[in-house]
């Protein structure tokens, strides 16, 4: 029971040890946003008060990985800082990337030249399988203050 205990405890602070508040404006988009969806997560994002999903990104280049209409949100709004869950893309084996147009090939190493490159992939390009930790949001006060 106590190894149990133990055990949960560290992964619940190894978790909150990826869980970092980035500016938004650091952040490196692979691919467009459609305007009809950003408006649907802003008003989510208004209505609940506060960033309830954080986004995923690697931690090395600060590629967005998903939440690229949250992020386009969050600078529109004025957030000083939204929560990343951080992780080491390329070298992480559990997180996968399919493309979602037959057109267009991704692999991670695309993905984050693209990133880097200044240019995006159209909408939805790309789909990102990772689990991430439970997160219960963080209100937009918190984001707004410096």
């Amino acid at each position: 029971m106590l190894v149990n205990i133990l055990f949960l405890i560290y992964n619940i602070s190894a978790c909150m040890n990826n869980i970092k508040l980035v500016n938004p404006f650091e952040l490196k988009a692979h691919e467009k946003t459609r305007f009809t969806h950003v408006l649907l997560v802003f008003a989510k994002i208004i209505f609940r008060g506060k960033l309830k999903n954080r986004l995923l990104i690697d931690e090395k280049t600060k590629t967005i990985l998903n939440g690229h209409h949250r992020c386009w949100t969050a600078k529109k709004i004025g957030l000083k800082r939204v929560p990343c869950y951080c992780v080491d893309y390329l070298n992480d084996e559990s997180i996968k990337v399919y493309p979602r147009r037959s057109n267009i090939p991704v692999n991670k190493s695309i993905v984050i030249n693209m990133a880097l490159s200044g240019k995006v992939f159209p909408y939805k390009t790309t789909h990102h399988k990772y689990t991430t930790p439970k997160f219960d949001g963080i209100s937009l006060y918190q984001l707004w203050i410096k």
